[in-house]
């Protein structure tokens, strides 16, 4: 098996994907963070403007470079960095997004996703795996935590009508911040989206659906310590052709936090 960079420069050794994020304060702790906007490298991310049936992605300006194998199959091999703050971060593989929705509207907005790519868990588009969450784009303005926010999506076994929640979406919430569904009972993915409800207005900004599926998480528990995840702390993930790979924070203070690490993956 060969280890190659992502840019496919390099074959048969360990070459690191740099990744330096330079991030916005947080609202408060606990809140998850998404670098996709963030200034560093890679360059921030242009909005995306799909529409609300969204875009099924296998690249996108922003990501984490990504090169598919020759031949064989991708898998992590080494995820590693340091942060000037303490906190968890993820690399997710960005499967799908989609814009127009109104923050001002309370009722159901239809959204009647295209299909995803074929990268959920078992590399099809059943949905095996693949969560949704909320993305700011540019800052809401509400007032207060909102606490009934929902999405009618079809889950991973084709059952339509399932009804996911935020328990609390934060007040003002500042861009890059990025709010998981909570899934129906007993549901493991999403195969679809068919209406979202923000139950109370946003007042202003702008915010995205992303589907995606999560594919490591590394804590840093010390500030600007090192610390590194190797093949068997991250179980050899596989990562299915056209990956769309990036980083998300798990926010553990409200200071704008800086990341700077490495991905590397093993293809053959």
């Amino acid at each position: 098996m060969a280890i190659t960079s992502l840019d496919g420069i390099v074959a048969g050794c360990l070459a690191p994907v740099p990744i330096f994020k330079v991030g916005t304060a947080p609202e408060a702790a606990a809140i998850h963070y998404s670098t996709f906007y963030a200034t560093g490298n890679p360059g921030a991310a242009a909005a995306p403007t799909p529409g609300l049936a969204g875009a099924a992605l296998t690249t996108y300006g922003g990501q984490i470079p990504w090169t598919n194998p020759v031949s064989g199959n991708s898998y992590v091999a080494r995820f590693s960095g340091a942060a000037s703050v303490a906190a968890g971060y993820w690399i997710h593989d960005r499967l799908w997004h989609n814009s127009g929705i109104v923050v001002t509207t309370t009722t159901a907005q239809t959204i009647n996703s295209v299909a995803w790519p074929a990268r959920d868990r078992d590399g099809l588009t059943a949905g095996a795996g693949i969560m949704v969450a909320i993305e700011v784009r540019t800052a809401t303005t509400n007032a207060g935590a909102i606490t009934n926010t929902t999405m009618s999506y079809t889950n991973q076994a084709g059952t339509a009508g399932r009804t996911a929640t935020i328990a609390s979406f934060p007040a003002t919430a500042v861009v890059g911040t990025f709010v998981p569904f909570q899934l129906d009972a007993a549901d493991t993915g999403v195969r679809s989206i068919q209406t979202i409800t923000l139950g109370t207005s946003y007042v202003a900004g702008a915010i995205h659906l992303v589907a995606y599926r999560p594919l490591l998480q590394m804590g840093v528990t010390i500030a600007n310590i090192p610390f590194d995840l190797g093949a068997v702390g991250c179980g050899m993930v596989r990562c299915f052709d056209n990956t769309v790979p990036w980083l998300v924070q798990l926010a553990t203070a409200t200071t704008a936090t800086t990341f700077n690490g490495a991905l590397i993956i093993t293809q053959g």
